[in-house]
């Protein structure tokens, strides 16, 4: 080959490399220009796509909201939506299922990212109606030897020593034990907290400490039913709790009905009617009537002791459970 001819199909191969890349120039600078279709686009600005059939993400996307969603509010499935962010939240979810039902604990702007600090507690979102998230100290002995976690039902035992509450109507050297509470679940135990099957982080964000560097617990966290709150946290302060490990399928319960109730701390309010008195049963009333520390021993049956008006003969002295009489004092009136 001639040294013109190679010339002419070098200059050819040029010219037909500079022509691909005008229209790729071109290709490039369309679809810069073509606007994205509204409702593939969330007043942010970011690009959302649509859900897919099963409700989660297939393209690396995370879930935000489609609307403003109110604090407070269960956020329903098709109040979500995806979009692609860059950063990538690392605390976001991609999947819809794992945010439907969560409760925000502030208002979410419609094309905002959620994210796990924008979610209800999940302790929280885990209590029934009528129930209260309750703390009580655990130790080797009073928490199984540590064997109990999140999940698991436990009853709760109160040991009263005679030293701490002869205050209480006990008699000075007696103890007492007795199971306080049966069958509540437990939220949290120590670093572990209850494992939630809808609302857990993305797997980015999820860590995992080994059971081995775990420290030991020191807390449990109970579901306690609001009017068994008080004899919980009275048993706390005046005696020492154990908690026993119990089979889930177990659903024993004590009767109540069986035994006299203790005094409430606070008496019914005079003239009551007959459905305001029948309103005193319900959790939230029993709550707020309390329990004494009599009570709590199994001495709230008595009646309250009243002051006597003095009179001649002897003054009738109770400490306790012990009676004692000074000579000449005078004598006592109802």
């Amino acid at each position: 080959m001639d040294i013109p001819s190679t010339q002419k199909i070098t200059r050819f191969a040029a010219l037909l490399l500079v022509g691909i890349a005008v229209v790729l120039a071109l290709v490039a600078l369309l679809q810069g220009r073509h606007p994205a279709k509204a409702s593939e686009v969330n007043p942010a600005g970011t690009a959302v796509g649509a859900k897919s059939v099963n409700g989660a993400s297939d393209d690396g996307r995370v879930v935000v909201a489609e609307r403003t969603l109110r604090a407070g509010t269960p956020i329903p499935p098709d109040a979500l939506g995806f979009a692609a962010l860059h950063p990538r939240p690392t605390d976001g979810y991609d999947d819809i299922a794992q945010v439907a039902g969560g409760i925000p604990r502030i208002d979410i702007p419609s094309g905002a990212p959620i994210t796990a600090t924008l979610l209800a507690n999940d302790l929280s979102a885990a209590l029934h109606p009528d129930e209260r998230a309750l703390a009580v100290p655990v130790n080797e002995l009073t928490g199984v030897a540590h064997r109990i976690v999140p999940g698991d039902y436990v009853d709760v035992f109160l040991v009263l020593k005679g030293s701490r509450t002869t205050d209480v109507g006990m008699p000075p050297g007696l103890a007492q034990s007795r199971l306080l509470l049966s069958r509540l679940r437990v939220l949290a135990y120590g670093a572990r907290d209850l494992p939630t099957a809808t609302r857990e982080k993305s797997a980015a964000a999820a860590t995992v400490k080994p059971a081995t560097n775990e420290t030991p617990a020191r807390t449990a966290v109970l579901a306690v039913p609001l009017e068994s709150v008080d004899r919980l946290l009275l048993g706390a302060q005046e005696g020492q709790l154990s908690l026993a490990l119990r089979n889930p399928g177990d659903n024993d319960q004590p009767g109540l009905a069986l035994f006299p109730q203790p005094r409430a701390v606070l008496e019914a309010a005079p003239g009551l009617s007959a459905d305001q008195r029948a309103a005193l049963g319900q959790p939230a009333n029993r709550a707020f009537a309390g329990i004494d520390g009599a009570g709590l021993a199994g001495r709230g049956d008595a009646p309250v002791s009243r002051p006597h008006h003095l009179s001649s003969g002897s003054i009738e002295i109770i400490r306790g459970a012990q009676r004692g009489h000074t000579a000449n004092a005078g004598k006592l009136l109802p």
